[in-house]
């Protein structure tokens, strides 16, 4: 009888070890999640490191999720895939099919709007006509149809500030009709006209509109200090010239002294200062950090919620002026026969 109960009490105490064992095992499968970060837009989202985000977590991959416990096969990657299927991380929950670089309640909106793409970043080009507003004509602008007359919105995006149209260009607070083609161009006019290198990555992807592209363009820190000096011909506060701006403001976003500019480390230069506006308050002194964000974007160093051409329209006129002495405007609904854009410079 004895020997019966030490039998029963040594298995019992194995049964117990391994449950511990199993815990343990468990919650050091578990931990190898993170939690999403705030990023520069200010919104939650996977690392680049996790991007794999299921069962409210941020993984590796998804075999690292099934490992640590998380049977949810209906991860997103946070790569920059704008078009990733229709579950998308930067979609809402009231409209969470993606497709033509926006959120629709579901596939029967986003076709209804004019998107002919199946939530797999696979269109349409039959030229069919499904009632989505492009009536009123339009010129044809890479994969959009650009109607500066169209301002229905169907999605609403960028903190509210505009909405995207159901010819999927974003459509502003203003009602201005983002033209991601003529923001290509002004980005190439920058390059072309100061003989410097914006980020090729930068330059394919600037006509993004709706959702931001998950990339980090690069440039160096010679290139960009030609573009400030640019921007700030004829400054001179308190005998300060533009040019000594300039070169502060650059020796101020290299936070590692290495002579590369990048997308993040601007970023966090940027936000080391609570204003976000670091040595330009004298020039910037109405708009601030908006400004900051304003002269970053043109050269990939930052990018914004909605479209890119919504930016610069926070510069002092005096910046403006000297931004279309060598690029053409950047204004949406706009073209290179602007009054605003010297073609001769």
């Amino acid at each position: 009888m004895k020997r019966v109960l030490n039998l029963t009490v040594f298995s019992a105490l194995l049964l117990l070890v391994s449950m511990v064992v199993s815990c343990e095992n468990e919650e050091i499968l578990l931990d190898t999640s993170v939690s999403k970060v705030i990023n520069s837009e200010g919104k939650a989202s996977c690392p680049s490191s996790h991007p794999y985000e299921a069962c409210g977590r941020c993984w590796a991959d998804a075999n690292q999720a099934q490992s640590g416990g998380c049977g949810d096969t209906g991860g997103n990657t946070g790569g920059g895939n704008d078009n990733g299927g229709n579950q998308n991380n930067n979609c809402p929950s009231s409209h969470p099919y993606s497709a033509c670089g926006q959120c629709w309640a579901d596939a029967n909106q986003a076709q209804s709007g004019g998107c002919n793409e199946d939530g797999n970043g696979n269109g349409n080009d039959g030229g069919d006509d499904n009632g989505g507003g492009n009536d009123g004509g339009g010129t044809p602008c890479g994969d959009y149809n650009y109607n500066p007359n169209n301002l229905a919105c169907v999605t609403v995006v960028a903190n509210g500030s505009g909405c995207m149209n159901s010819d999927g260009l974003f459509v502003s607070s203003k009602g201005v009709v983002s033209n991601p083609c003529n923001t290509k161009e002004a980005v190439l006019d920058i390059e072309r006209n100061l003989g410097i290198n914006i980020d090729d990555q930068f330059i394919a992807q600037c006509g993004y509109q709706g959702n931001v592209p998950s990339i980090n363009p690069t440039m160096t820190k010679s290139d960009f200090l030609i573009y400030m000096k640019a921007l700030f011909i004829n400054i001179n506060i308190n005998g300060k010239t533009g040019d000594e701006f300039a070169i502060e403001f650059t020796n101020l976003l290299d936070t590692n002294n290495d002579g590369i500019l990048t997308r993040n480390e601007a970023s966090q230069a940027k936000g080391s200062d609570p204003r976000q506006i670091l040595n330009l308050e004298p020039i910037f002194t109405i708009n601030g950090g908006l400004a900051t964000d304003d002269v970053l974007a043109y050269v990939g160093l930052y990018l914004g919620d909605g479209a890119l051409d919504k930016y610069a329209g926070d510069l002092p006129q005096l910046v403006q002026d000297n931004m279309a002495n060598f690029t053409r405007t950047w204004q949406p609904g706009v073209n290179a026969a602007s009054q605003r854009y010297n073609s001769n410079k």
